[in-house]
């Protein structure tokens, strides 16, 4: 009979240890679930940061394909202004050496008319 007694006590003092320990183990699980809840919130915001971000990069990627588009255009207006340039550049050159001709021949008219003046004037006095 003492026997059953001592056991009966042992099973009860293990049915509050079980008890306690269920008790431990539900908060414990109330705990988790609380983070795991925190958890999901932190990485909603996080996608929603991802996405917001997405979105941004998105825009800034437009509007770098714009800023790309209008320096190839400019691009291609600064080669033609430099064709420009360069064509500009051999008309002068090209006008220059022929002004250096007239001037050249101007002189040379020059002198000879200066020469036949002087023949006219010589042929008048005599």
């Amino acid at each position: 009979m003492e026997r059953v007694k001592n056991m009966t006590k042992k099973l009860m003092e293990e049915k509050i240890k079980a008890e306690d320990r269920i008790t431990e183990l539900q908060g414990t699980l109330e705990d988790m679930k609380l983070k795991l809840e925190e958890v999901e919130n932190e990485k909603n915001e996080l996608r929603e940061s991802c996405d917001d971000k997405d979105e941004e990069l998105e825009a800034i990627t437009a509007e770098n394909e714009e800023d790309d588009k209008t320096i190839k255009e400019l691009e291609l207006d600064l080669e033609n202004n430099i064709r420009v340039i360069d064509t500009n550049k051999n008309e002068i050159y090209n006008l220059g050496q022929e002004k250096q001709q007239k001037d050249a021949k101007y002189a040379e008219l020059d002198e000879r008319m200066k020469a036949f003046i002087q023949e006219c004037m010589d042929m008048s006095d005599m």
